[in-house]
């Protein structure tokens, strides 16, 4: 499959790919308060957006609308996002879950003025697994008001999703956290991340990717780890990164993965739009992936043929 890299959407963070009848559905954190999708047929050429969530009295968030991801559940359309909660001051965030008939949207909050759970501290990054007959929530416990050592600190955690798709079942279990010595080279920001949580199985094993570091930098990448049941326990690759910024691309990450229209699959994450200068401007890039070795490859450029 042809592939032309940077894919022209900009703007954005934390893409995410659904494919669903023949056509492809990008969402990604948008800037508003609210989300846009974007279609294709072919990962290359893409549509306008289009909003498909918007804000609105129902919801529980009032910012920091980020990280949207959707799954078909029972012919229905599930998107799990990331926002500030309103009730609020300082910043608190948590997980909402809105629904709609059509990948496109609209998409509905399913609670009133509240998100989807509530264990106390700040969540953000909501990825699903399906797993057989069970499912799978992985979010990060997010950094803010969240010190270890001193330092603000996010780690990544799974809870089992209830089979309404909306619930979940028990309390998080925590699964990785910043300890490589790649994950900690801002120290003068006193933050060390672990986030953007997506798993893939492949004959019978777990592997997550994840970033690591500051969204706004350029140390900004993304890991691996492997485990033998999605609970866990994670060990991560011992040559992390998979990703990481290079003479073409900066600040990779916040990942999905998708399969392609030629069965094969591929990595989609965001980098910097521009090279030098970092920052919240962000852009697609769609990259091909393989699991070799029992690790996860990703061509870090991506054009040509796979």
């Amino acid at each position: 499959m042809k592939l032309r890299n940077p894919i022209p959407i900009d703007n954005i963070g934390d893409p995410y790919v659904l494919r669903h009848g023949g056509q492809y559905y990008l969402y990604a954190t948008s800037h508003f308060n609210g989300f846009y999708c974007w279609k294709s047929k072919n990962l290359t050429d893409w549509s306008k957006p289009k909003i498909c969530y918007l804000a609105d009295e129902r919801s529980f968030g009032n910012s920091c609308f980020w990280a949207p991801e959707v799954y078909e559940f029972g012919g229905r359309f599930y998107m799990y996002y990331t926002a500030q909660w309103k009730i609020y001051k300082r910043e608190e965030l948590r997980i909402g879950v809105a629904v709609a008939e059509q990948p496109e949207g609209p998409f509905i909050d399913v609670w009133e003025e509240r998100p989807m759970f509530d264990f106390g501290y700040g969540v953000l990054d909501a990825h699903i697994l399906k797993d057989g007959g069970r499912n799978y929530l992985y979010y990060s416990r997010a950094g803010a008001n969240h010190f270890v050592n001193g330092a603000q600190e996010s780690e990544i955690y799974v809870v089992e999703l209830g089979e309404d798709w909306i619930s979940v079942k028990g309390s998080g279990k925590e699964l990785l956290v910043p300890e490589q010595q790649w994950e900690k080279q801002e120290p003068e920001r006193n933050q060390f991340w672990n986030e953007g949580a997506f798993v893939l199985k492949k004959e019978g094993r777990y592997h997550m990717m994840y970033s690591a570091n500051y969204f706004g930098s350029r140390f900004y990448g993304i890991g691996g780890a492997v485990a033998d049941s999605p609970l866990g326990p994670f060990v991560k690759y011992g040559d992390n990164p998979i990703l990481a910024t290079d003479e073409r691309i900066s600040g990779p990450g916040h990942n999905s993965v998708v399969e392609g229209p030629d069965g094969e699959y591929y990595c989609v994450y965001h980098a910097h739009t521009h090279y030098d200068r970092p920052g919240g401007d962000r852009q697609v890039y769609i990259a091909p992936l393989w699991i070799r070795e029992d690790r996860i490859w990703v061509q870090h450029w991506g054009n040509g043929e796979k």
